[in-house]
């Protein structure tokens, strides 16, 4: 089950270290730069290819479930694995919509959003799984803070965040998210008891294709994961901690 801890809101905001050379470092935030974009621009060829050969084949996935769960199956179970499957395939769906938006440089409207409501959302997404493998997902996010976000896109950054913990700890272990408010921004942070960040990538870790040796995975996920925070004024970067401790800023300003 998802649970609440006790606040956390009396911790003082920590200003970010410097990059040092040692298994504690933490990578520097990067500058807007043209390069980082030029990066980025880099996934646009195979974006653009997995749009075109993935878009129809999905669809009909996609359609399939929903057919399944208006069918009502037999079993509870059957319902539950058509559910399940509706849903993997909208996330897919708008993973890809995210690929053709990076490759385009096109975004989306912003809204008004309960940031724990965003959060809650992509613990759910990711609860079978956490389940399955004895992890908690902790909470620590007050109910009544709006940010202006573009809500799919940011909330897949959280769920980019839990399912890589997931895949970090697989015989159990804690996911804690927590939220505090420094000067105008919103800070957001998402650490796990896993192992922690590889040092060999540390320097490299939001550079698109950089991947820590997943079985399946592309190295594509933080990288755009960081593009949604830039794109909408804020920025992502990691901390020195114990697991893995990702950090995310989001200005206020904007509510």
């Amino acid at each position: 089950m998802i649970q609440h801890l006790p606040s956390a809101s009396s911790a003082r905001p920590r200003e970010r270290p410097r990059a040092r050379d040692d298994a504690t470092a933490t990578i520097p935030r990067a500058s807007r730069s043209e390069g980082w974009q030029k990066r980025i621009s880099s996934i646009g060829w195979l974006s653009t290819s997995i749009v075109h050969d993935l878009r129809n084949p999905l669809g009909t996935v996609f359609a399939g479930a929903e057919m399944l769960m208006h069918l009502d199956p037999a079993s509870t179970q059957g319902k539950r694995l058509a559910a399940n499957i509706y849903r993997a395939a909208g996330r897919m769906r708008e993973l890809l919509a995210d690929l053709a938006c990076a490759s385009r440089g096109s975004k989306s409207t912003l809204e008004i959003c309960k940031i724990r409501e965003v959060i809650r959302a992509a613990s759910e997404a990711a609860l079978p799984a956490a389940e399955k493998q004895n992890v908690e997902i902790l909470h620590d996010v007050p109910g009544d803070l709006e940010i202006a976000l573009e809500r799919s896109r940011v909330e897949r950054v959280f769920f980019n965040l839990i399912t890589n913990s997931l895949e970090a700890m697989p015989h159990g272990g804690k996911i804690r998210i927590a939220t505090r408010k420094a000067d105008n921004c919103l800070l957001i942070e998402v650490e796990d008891t896993g192992p922690g960040i590889p040092r060999a990538i540390r320097d490299r870790l939001f550079e698109p294709f950089v991947t820590a040796g997943k079985e399946h995975g592309l190295g594509l996920g933080l990288a755009l994961s960081r593009q949604t925070l830039l794109d909408h004024g804020g920025d992502m970067w990691i901390e020195p901690a114990c697991g893995a401790r990702f950090v995310m800023c989001l200005p206020l300003s904007r509510v």
